[in-house]
């Protein structure tokens, strides 16, 4: 990447989110030209940046092994990922959840009275959910749902460890709340190496500033 001319790599994030993300950076004169529903690697309006669409779980790891320069990911997936490359600059509140700790209704008590082997611990979040329960003191196994985790308890696991909005599906399932992890919301992220960049950082910077104007 040159300096004099720096470009900024910028991954957009696939699914129900970009929508929201395509349309903030468009309130702020970024615009993209996809030449179908299927093109990953849209023209973008600025010369200095380039963009190519991929999958929200995949965007800190590849920030942080700089093959892009921002990106934009809840800050659950960021804390998940836990790379010390990367940093989360810019709260942009969109898609805001809960990360939080369930249990069917009949296993409240399973904090206070533990069973004697493992608890089985059913999550996308296999980092979060491990420090979790370290610090509560559980002998357990992660179970990797890979979606549809409200779905694993009582049958399959002790414990549901997800996010939620309204929480409707979690009663849809018989859960109920036993502790809460963390707030989350859509942030966006940077590469903190090419961050140090002078042009680099001035140019986010002044999106920054934009986006902060347009909020």
């Amino acid at each position: 990447m040159s300096k004099k001319n720096p470009i900024i790599r910028l991954a957009l994030p696939k699914g129900r989110l970009l929508e929201n993300v395509l349309k903030l950076l468009s309130d702020v004169n970024i615009n993209f030209k996809f030449k179908n529903d299927r093109d990953y690697t849209p023209v973008v309006n600025d010369k200095g940046i380039s963009a190519k669409v991929v999958k929200v779980r995949a965007i800190p790891q590849l920030l942080a092994l700089g093959q892009f320069t921002m990106g934009f990911a809840g800050l659950d997936l960021i804390k998940e990922a836990g790379y010390d490359e990367i940093k989360p600059i810019l709260n942009l509140g969109l898609n805001p959840v809960r990360l939080v700790v369930a249990v069917n209704k009949k296993q409240k008590n399973i904090l206070s009275n533990p069973p004697k082997r493992p608890i089985l611990i059913a999550t996308e979040y296999e980092n979060i959910a491990h420090k979790w329960a370290m610090k509560n003191n559980l002998a357990h196994i992660i179970i990797q749902t890979w979606g549809s985790t409200e779905a694993f308890a009582p049958d399959d696991a002790d414990i549901v460890f997800d996010n939620i909005n309204s929480g409707k599906t979690m009663k849809a399932n018989n859960l109920i709340v036993i502790d809460e992890i963390m707030h989350s919301s859509t942030y966006l992220v940077v590469n903190v190496e090419a961050y140090k960049n002078k042009s680099i950082k001035k140019k986010i910077d002044a999106l920054i500033k934009k986006m902060r104007k347009k909020g």
